[in-house]
């Protein structure tokens, strides 16, 4: 009689016109530990991968509301500080074909990752890191991620490849296939099988194309049969009998696996597809920054070049002008000095010392003797700007000491409009930008220049609160305490100011 399980479950039968032919698993009973290492070759494609998995860019099969769940395990947290550690690291000659990092991706089959949860799963990627500090030395790796934001959780881990030479040299560290194969032995048996995972099968048909597709490619869609299961109608029709409900939990169950399967590895191999093409986007960034310091080199070839065949002309102009003896000799000397004189900001010292030297021998002027007085000629007005300058501030304090002649006695120093424009004219002419700023927010030592006598400089900064005001110009609290301190300070002068009927108040 036929088992009741068998009945309700199904019998697994060995096909070999299924699951492509072979006598594998299939595709939801799979539970091996998967490991699959790429080459990366050039700084710009190094960066491009750390910040995919650093996740500094957007990431086109990772669910941004899970990026928080992602775990940072070891080396760098930024694209910035991975390339610091590479440099490093790295030895002082590079090979211009030379291996720039390693990426490793370690995980598992999807159904088993599943089935292994969060923290067995996370207890299963940690190992694998340890394992591969092992392997290639822990100062080596370069950044350690546990991508809990994709479809199936797994580690991805960037190092360099330095061996123990402290040499780029990928190839011994990974090799060729049976290397490879070895190492893939080598992490099943010693991380693997601790957590329940096997090996997969050795020179199967199976092929790993890259690191791009570490699990599942198109061809699953061929593969996958979704043939739904039937209900189960039990021995005679009750024994071992499926409610509709059971049976529509088990179809469910059954086309969401299989869902699964098809779907897993189409983002990772869509993402790998985005990182391709912004690697392809920093060569052509790389190409044209060599071009256009190929061109940067080029043009200042070509201005050495032209320096150089004016330096040559020069001399050689200046040797047929130094031994021509013609009537005409002076009009020679003055093209040559007029043609000199043109080109010489260019040249070498050395040449315009050499040229400089000939021509006062010819009783000219060269191009050092110009230049100084040049130079003292623009000293000169500027020590004329400066004297006048000097003359006119000085002019200004001189009448402003008419008004600090006047101070004593008026506590109002200027009391009509045309009085208050001529001392503010006055103060600006005598101070700078900076200083009148000073005075303008109370500070008197701003004009010590101006006068020494505390009365008068409150005056003045009476006269310059009143235009504050009147020309809306805003001030600090300590400005107006310093104010209010040069109005006590008249007030204590003038304590009874009569004809404005001014009474101090105490």
């Amino acid at each position: 009689m036929v088992n009741a399980v068998d009945a309700v479950m199904g019998k697994i039968e060995p096909d070999q016109r299924k699951n492509g032919g072979s006598l594998r698993p299939p595709k939801g009973s799979r539970s091996f530990a998967i490991l699959r290492v790429g080459k990366i070759s050039g700084m710009g494609k190094v960066a491009a991968a750390a910040q995919h998995n650093l996740r500094e860019r957007d990431t086109a099969n990772a669910r941004p509301e899970d990026r928080d769940r992602n775990i940072h395990l070891a080396g760098a947290k930024t694209t910035d500080e991975l390339m610091k550690l590479w440099q490093e690291r790295a030895p002082e000659k590079i090979r211009k074909n030379a291996v720039h990092a390693l990426e490793y991706i370690v995980t598992a089959s999807p159904e088993k990752m599943a089935a292994m949860g969060q923290t067995k799963s996370e207890d299963y990627l940690r190992d694998a890191l340890t394992w591969l500090e092992a392997k290639h030395g822990a100062e080596n790796i370069l950044s350690a991620m546990i991508h809990n934001d994709e479809t199936t959780p797994h580690l991805q881990v960037m190092l360099i490849p330095i061996d123990e030479r402290g040499k780029l040299n990928a190839r011994g560290l990974v090799g060729g296939k049976a290397q490879l194969s070895a190492m893939q032995t080598d992490f099943a048996e010693r991380v693997g099988r601790k957590h329940g995972l096997d090996r997969g099968i050795e020179r199967s048909n199976a092929r790993h194309e890259t690191i791009k597709s570490f699990y599942g490619r198109a061809e699953a869609v061929e593969n996958l049969s979704f043939d739904l299961p039937e209900r189960a109608t039990g021995r005679l029709g009750v024994f071992g009998r499926e409610t509709a409900a059971e049976h529509h939990e088990r179809l469910s169950q059954t086309y969401t696996e299989n869902l699964k399967t098809v779907t897993v590895g189409f983002g990772e191999e869509l993402d790998e597809k985005t990182r391709q093409l912004e690697n392809k986007a920093y060569e052509m960034d790389d190409l044209r920054l060599q071009l256009a310091d190929t061109k940067l080199k080029l043009e200042a070839s070509e201005a050495e070049h032209g320096i150089e065949r004016d330096r040559r002309y020069l001399l050689e102009f200046a040797h047929a002008v130094a031994d021509y003896e013609g009537n005409d000799r002076q009009d020679h000397i003055a093209r040559f000095q007029k043609n000199y004189l043109a080109k010489c900001a260019h040249l070498p010292e050395e040449t315009r010392g050499i040229v400089d030297g000939m021509l006062e021998g010819m009783g000219a002027k060269g191009f050092w003797h110009i230049e100084q007085d040049r130079l003292a000629e623009e000293r000169k007005v500027s020590d004329r700007a400066e004297a006048a300058e000097k003359a006119h501030v000085s002019h200004a304090i001189e009448r402003l000491g008419a008004w600090e002649d006047r101070s004593p006695d008026e506590y109002d120093l200027a009391d009509t409009a045309e009085g208050t424009r001529e001392v503010l004219g006055l103060l600006r002419e005598a101070t700078t930008d900076a200083q009148y700023e000073r005075f303008r927010n109370g500070d008197i030592q701003a004009i010590s220049h101006i006068t020494d006598k505390p009365l008068f400089a409150a005056q003045l900064l009476g006269i310059v609160e009143y235009d504050n005001f009147a020309k809306g110009y805003e001030t600090s609290s300590e400005t107006k305490n310093l104010m209010s301190d040069a109005r006590d300070l008249l007030r204590n002068h003038f304590p009874d100011d009569r004809e404005r009927d001014y009474e101090n108040e105490r």
